[in-house]
């Protein structure tokens, strides 16, 4: 595949572009920082640019077979890199005719029907109030993806994430009908593995997914 990863330098975007080369795609890795990026290989090609760039993202989007969001907040002022960013990428997919779209939002705006009491207290109490913006737009995105029925999009709910290895092995159902018992946290590398698993996926199309341990 020809897969096209957005915030290619953050922790989850290495992992799917390492991923995804050793899988045997190509890739094109777009970051704002790319000289972050680290992976050479001859199916990798690394863009600079900004997702809240509309310019950028017709540059880079066509041509692709999916695109792959791990855009986030990298602080807890107001943002709007989620709705913008996939704003964009929503824009510039549906004009190029690239229907998969795999992003990125929180396991907090899940109905925490899975979670035991005192997880749900800490999130609604602590967790929800210290990152309110991004949930707030997080919240944005998703409700903008829910309407556009000329993609193919995925919206992962992750729980807490961690540096841990890549096991292959984790849960994972669809938020909104059968929320996930007791989400706990999810390693970056199985967070790709989930993603570059998926992408032909259709059960998950349309659909908010949590996962976890």
């Amino acid at each position: 595949m020809n897969l096209l990863v957005v915030g290619a330098a953050g922790g989850t975007g290495m992992r799917l572009v390492a991923q995804a080369l050793v899988a045997g795609h190509h890739v094109t890795a777009l970051a704002r920082d790319p000289g972050r990026i680290t992976a050479r290989h001859e199916n990798l090609h690394v863009v600079a640019g900004d997702a809240l760039d509309p310019a950028t993202i017709d540059a880079v989007v066509p041509g692709h077979t999916a695109v792959l969001s791990a855009l986030g907040a990298t602080t807890r002022s107001p943002t709007t890199i989620y709705s913008r960013g996939t704003g964009n990428l929503r824009r510039s997919m549906t004009a190029a005719g690239v229907r998969r779209l795999v992003c990125l939002s929180s396991g907090a705006l899940g109905s925490g029907a899975g979670m035991p009491a005192a997880q749900r207290l800490v999130t609604k109490l602590v967790v929800k109030p210290l990152h309110r913006h991004a949930y707030a737009d997080m919240h944005r995105m998703e409700e903008d993806l829910s309407d556009a029925h000329r993609l193919d999009w995925t919206v992962i709910r992750v729980p807490m994430l961690t540096n841990g290895p890549r096991t292959g092995t984790y849960r994972y159902s669809p938020d909104d009908t059968r929320p996930l018992d007791r989400p706990t946290r999810l390693s970056r590398a199985d967070l790709a593995d989930f993603i570059l698993g998926h992408i032909d996926d259709r059960e998950i199309f349309a659909t908010r997914v949590a996962i976890s341990y």
